[in-house]
């Protein structure tokens, strides 16, 4: 809890002012919010977002690199929420972004979309007054209530919410209870523990985003959609082998730990050993419980 408790004091003291008069006014702003590592996209990125905002003229885009996130950061939340982005290791370009989306939500509100994502109707039509945060979850997790993607979501039904979008009001406590979590998982991660590479979702993505808001679905107001199609979103423009050349290498395929500094392989050799051991531990106990 003490590791909670100074991120929650760290939070109001700096984003919380700067949050006075616009909390609470269940108004999504008509901005689209979007990330790459550079303001240079790659041709079926750039027309994708052409496409984007073409469907939506009376909404602004913005588009940030690296050097944009960090400013925003440093300016809005201060050094201490920095030092806690900047500790991911640069090659979780993935896990950086997950963080940053939530920063950025929270603070300025609107609608937050995957560089690769697409939508197919206009925001004003699916998107209305009312709507204070848009919560939705896979089809196929929905459709089959026992098919959950991640041990750790048993309890909540229909399994992870999607966070490739992330569309709210300035200031939602759903998004100040998952940048809290998040925080709070960067301080004490462990790799021995959580692991690498894919636990990136274990860390800054679908699973504590899930964690964090289910508990509060009861307490705030928010919309709940059957998934992306209900509110015209497309998860990809790009199909698997054009998406892997697009972006820095996918954090699935890392060996290497995901905060903290790089390091060389041979500083790395004993977490690579520990894990590929507790991988085939894994898979005799699998194989056991078959036979």
């Amino acid at each position: 809890m003490k590791e909670i408790s100074e991120i929650a004091s760290t939070l109001d003291e700096g984003v919380e002012s700067r949050l006075d008069g616009v909390r609470g006014t269940r108004a999504i702003p008509r901005i689209i919010h979007q990330t790459y590592f550079s303001k240079d996209l790659p041709p079926p990125l750039r027309a994708n977002v052409e496409t984007l905002c073409a469907l939506n003229p009376g909404w602004e885009h913005r588009l940030y690199d690296d050097a944009d996130i960090e400013r925003f950061i440093a300016d809005e939340y201060g050094p201490a929420i920095l030092r806690r982005y900047l500790a991911i290791s640069p090659g979780y370009g993935a896990a950086r972004a997950d963080l940053f989306r939530y920063l950025l939500i929270y603070r300025l509100g609107g609608v937050y979309l995957d560089v690769k994502s697409g939508a197919n109707q206009p925001f004003d039509a699916v998107l209305g007054p009312e709507d204070a945060f848009i919560v939705a979850q896979w089809r196929d997790s929905v459709d089959k209530p026992d098919t959950l993607f991640h041990p750790e979501l048993r309890g909540v039904p229909g399994g992870e919410f999607q966070q490739w979008h992330v569309i709210a009001a300035p200031g939602h406590p759903f998004l100040r209870a998952v940048i809290e979590e998040v925080l709070n998982l960067i301080d004490s991660y462990n790799p021995y523990r959580v692991g690498v590479g894919r636990h990136v979702l274990r860390v800054t993505g679908p699973i504590p985003y899930t964690l964090a808001i289910a508990p509060l679905l009861a307490h705030h107001p928010h919309r709940r959609v059957r998934d992306e199609s209900e509110i015209g979103l497309r998860y990809s423009v790009l199909d698997g082998q054009a998406h892997e050349g697009h972006f820095k290498g996918h954090y699935s395929r890392r060996r290497t730990p995901i905060v903290g500094r790089e390091r060389g392989a041979i500083a790395n050799a004993p977490l690579f050993a520990f894990l590929a051991a507790r991988s085939l531990v894994r898979r005799a106990l699998k194989q056991f419980g078959r036979g």
